[in-house]
């Protein structure tokens, strides 16, 4: 009789140790899925702020561009030729920004989003 009781309390215990092992897993796996979307929220938004920021910001660039070359036509006495200096000007600064995109634009790029996922703040 002993055997079978013991038996049963081995069986009722196995299958407590069972239940906790499940509720854990399922809490760990919540958290992770919380987590996650917490940070992927937080990377769009950062996105979209950005988004929002470059679109306001290229705007700017483009009227003040236009503004500039406008003004360096009239004092070179071409519209055009001001238009024609401007470009160059935008040419220069993007081969400038495409020799230094690895470590002035990508790195630092990668380095926040892995930031954003990996670490806590």
């Amino acid at each position: 009789m002993q055997v079978v009781e013991s038996a049963n309390e081995i069986k009722e215990r196995a299958s407590d140790w069972f239940d906790a092992v499940t509720e854990y897993a399922e809490a760990r796996w919540n958290l992770g899925v919380l987590d996650f979307s917490e940070k992927a929220a937080k990377s769009v938004s950062n996105l979209a702020s950005a988004l929002i920021i470059g679109v306001a910001g290229g705007l700017m660039i483009f009227f003040l561009s236009l503004s500039l070359a406008w003004f360096i036509g009239q004092k070179l006495g071409n519209i055009p030729l001001g238009f024609l200096v401007v470009g160059i000007i935008y040419g220069v600064l993007g081969l400038f920004l495409f020799i230094i995109r690895e470590k002035f634009i990508k790195l630092p790029i990668i380095n926040t989003l892995i930031r954003n996922f990996y670490y806590e703040k």
